[in-house]
């Protein structure tokens, strides 16, 4: 089933793009056609992919999609890139939120521009990364996607950022239209004390059935494991600011298949608590 998703927090710094630049990779080497959106005003998923040269081009760019007045096709902002499409994004994306934010149906101009026209019969699966902040286009990504991921640091900040997206945007937009946390991604682990408490915590709250089971705390008494979440690793870094994917800079690398586990649960749409896909494989051998 193709889908749409939004890898979002309303809180900056918590590796939300690198979760999104990874997560369209792993779809992609799953035997997925994708399509990566940055609408993030910052570009830096459009850096992290190697199209930084995008955000600020003269040309057609996804501000010219989302406009009132004569938009362009979405077709003529996509970038080609090995293993996935992207649509980068660009400088005046403040000026699209404003643009969004001043006309009646400007939050539905992600649907029915982007999403709508390429899920399913162009791209099986829809990755946006979408705004730090509360507003109009961050708004616009959820409707228009339907889904969320949220990436969280294991810090009080962080979860308090979640908290609040929940109650002044998630709930208020399933009111009027169905949008569906897919999952919560423990993200730049390093392995503390305060981590293994506030997975605990999550694990003892409404949101626990999110968590996938590469995210759970019995992965902290797993010999064979680095520990529960997206583990902290300097190749996410430096595959960043090389414009690679962290499969296509460490192929090897112990978090590759993790991010794969998290594009399975986009797949199914939903998070399986049970075994992993990689001891699901085991088994079954």
């Amino acid at each position: 089933m193709s889908r749409a998703v939004s890898v979002s927090l309303q809180k900056g710094g918590v590796g939300k793009t690198t979760v999104a630049i990874n997560l369209a990779d792993a779809l992609a080497a799953r035997g997925n056609d994708v399509l990566l959106v940055d609408l993030d005003q910052q570009g830096n998923a459009t850096e992290g992919v190697g199209f930084k040269e995008y955000y600020e081009s003269e040309g057609p760019h996804i501000g010219d999609v989302l406009t009132e007045d004569d938009p362009v096709d979405i077709d003529a902002v996509i970038r080609e890139r090995e293993g996935f499409d992207v649509v980068p994004a660009h400088v005046d994306l403040d000026g699209a939120e404003d643009r969004i934010r001043n006309s009646t149906f400007g939050v539905l101009w992600v649907r029915r521009r982007i999403v709508e026209p390429l899920l399913g019969d162009r791209y099986d699966y829809v990755v946006i990364d979408s705004p730090p902040s509360l507003g109009p286009l961050s708004d616009a990504a959820l409707i228009g996607s339907g889904n969320v991921i949220v990436p969280l640091l294991m810090s009080e900040p962080s979860v308090s950022g979640f908290e609040r997206m929940w109650e002044q945007q998630i709930v208020p937009i399933r009111q009027e239209v169905d949008l569906e946390l897919l999952a919560i991604v423990p993200n730049d682990l390093s392995g503390n004390n305060e981590e293994k408490r506030i997975i605990d915590d999550l694990e003892t709250s409404p949101f626990a059935d999110y968590l996938p089971a590469f995210a759970r705390s019995a992965e902290f008494d797993d010999d064979d494991s680095p520990g529960p979440g997206v583990r902290r690793r300097i190749a996410f870094r430096r595959s960043w600011r090389d414009g690679k994917t962290l499969r296509e800079y460490e192929p090897d690398n112990d978090m590759v298949g993790r991010l794969d586990e998290l594009a399975r649960v986009v797949e199914a749409g939903t998070v399986d608590v049970g075994e992993s896909e990689t001891e699901e494989v085991t088994a079954s051998a």
